[in-house]
């Protein structure tokens, strides 16, 4: 199987002289970019750094964040990304969970690593920054240079994930699950070549470089990388980069739709735009298909411990004729639905809890056996905790976490079915429901909204 550093090598060949990535300063061939990818690779080996050791960056997307990632597969070093948010006291359970060698730090975040260095006994090399001109060259083979050092099984990232109920775990994602991601992208969504994509989203977060942005690179497409999501500065870049695909979480969406000027904007070269996380207002939905009219637009379901997409539609008419639908499963998956002893279900139409298993399934948490037990089977069945229910079409509905069915009087009751009935009224904006204790049902729904604009939206109504 191949990683992702390896086909950036193909595509070096394959496509000499193009474009692999960009900012706003520079930009890298896909030649270029492996050079550097080597090169800190071998620039790190100097800190004593070898295969399974760990290097934490706490930094915004750059080129050589990216080229860090697929360094990682040219001597065997795992990269942990570091939530750029976290606190210090976050920042320091990490550090002393993952035991990194080094850990690599933009200037912004040094204020809040400084607030813990002193607990940290020196035993963690903190560089601020990575020399730009670095040697490509040192004790690698012909064959390391070509192909990296890695198998499929072996550890690339560590993305630590947050609990409700717990501190946060670090989910083990394999070389073999980044590249079988960025295939079931060209297969299902027919990225290729020709695919030019902008990385706005956070490289800590498993959609930074899992949906779309590393499949693009994968395929032998380019990547315009910003630092950070910002709204006006995305929708500028939009206009000037033009891409063809295009990738932000929900927020990022409310973001940008906000902007009192979006729908005054087009961007025709954008064919395919996606977005992940919790549902978008059909009125969000129909300015961004005004701005974006040739693209196809796709919602996505999956998570950090199935190297991200698992169902996906690829064409607009599909969720428009399934509302509520997050599309199909992909082929490369096996899926089944369980109830909560993780019995089978009879119906395997659901509603009940998803288990997936496949190529891009993760590894399990970082030195936590007995909660990867909980979540992986012995036989690589990765337990989701996610209610969803197929119809007729075999199109997917995201009902809610298991956790967040609100049981009133004697009814299981998926909390994301009533928000997003809210939201689908033409006066709320978003809306959030919970459950509260009650003396006759046990638990009654209490929703919490948001007007749209100026409305103002009738109690009675709504209820």
């Amino acid at each position: 199987m191949p990683n992702i550093y390896q086909s950036a090598m193909f595509n070096a060949q394959r496509f000499a002289g193009k474009v692999a990535v960009s900012d706003a300063a520079s930009s890298l061939s896909f030649e270029r970019f492996c050079e550097r990818s080597r090169a800190l690779a071998l620039h790190l080996e100097g800190f004593g750094i070898r295969a399974g050791e760990r290097v934490a960056i706490m930094a915004d997307n750059s080129i050589d964040y990216l080229a860090l990632m697929h360094a990682a597969a040219v001597t065997g070093f795992i990269l942990v990304p570091v939530n750029i948010r976290y606190s210090a006291d976050e920042v320091l359970y990490l550090l002393n969970d993952c035991e990194p060698r080094v850990l690599i730090v933009d200037a912004e975040f040094r204020p809040t690593v400084a607030m813990i260095e002193a607990k940290l006994g020196g035993t963690i090399a903190i560089l601020d920054s990575l020399p730009a001109d670095l040697p490509d060259h040192g004790a690698l083979s012909v064959l390391a240079r070509r192909f990296g050092q890695v198998s499929d099984d072996d550890v690339a990232i560590i993305l630590y994930t947050s609990g409700t109920t717990s501190r946060p775990k670090g989910a083990m994602i394999t070389h073999g699950n980044l590249a079988w991601n960025a295939i079931n992208y060209m297969v299902e969504l027919g990225v290729d070549e020709t695919a030019r994509a902008i990385l706005a989203t956070p490289l800590f977060h498993v959609g930074g470089f899992g949906v779309v942005n590393g499949p693009v690179l994968y395929a032998g497409g380019s990547l315009h990388i910003l630092p950070r999501f910002r709204p006006r500065d995305t929708l500028d870049v939009l206009q000037t980069v033009q891409p063809t695909h295009l990738f932000l979480l929900s927020t990022m969406w409310v973001g940008l739709t906000d902007l009192p000027d979006f729908t005054e904007h087009r961007v025709p070269s954008v064919t395919f735009v996606q977005t992940a996380a919790a549902p978008l207002g059909e009125w969000r939905q129909e300015q961004i298909r005004k701005v974006f009219s040739s693209a196809e637009f796709s919602w996505g379901f999956g998570q950090t411990e199935s190297c991200v997409t698992t169902i996906k539609n690829r064409y607009t008419h599909e969720i428009l004729s399934h509302p509520g639908s997050t599309g199909y499963f992909w082929r490369h998956f096996n899926y089944r639905f369980v109830d909560e002893q993780r019995a089978l279900l009879a119906d395997q139409n659901g509603p009940g809890i998803l288990e997936i298993k496949g190529p891009t399934i993760f590894k399990g948490y970082w030195r936590q056996p007995e909660l990867t037990a909980e979540t992986l089977s012995p036989d690589g069945w990765l337990h989701t905790g996610d209610i969803i229910r197929l119809d007729g079409d075999g199109f997917a509905y995201f009902m809610g976490r298991s956790k967040d069915m609100i049981k009133t009087g004697g009814e299981n009751v998926a909390a994301l079915e009533v928000e997003n009935c809210f939201v689908r009224h033409g006066q709320i904006a978003e809306a959030a429901v919970l459950g509260m204790p009650h003396e006759y049902w046990g638990e009654e729904l209490v929703a919490a909204v948001v007007p749209a604009g100026n409305a103002v939206p009738d109690v009675a109504e709504l209820r």
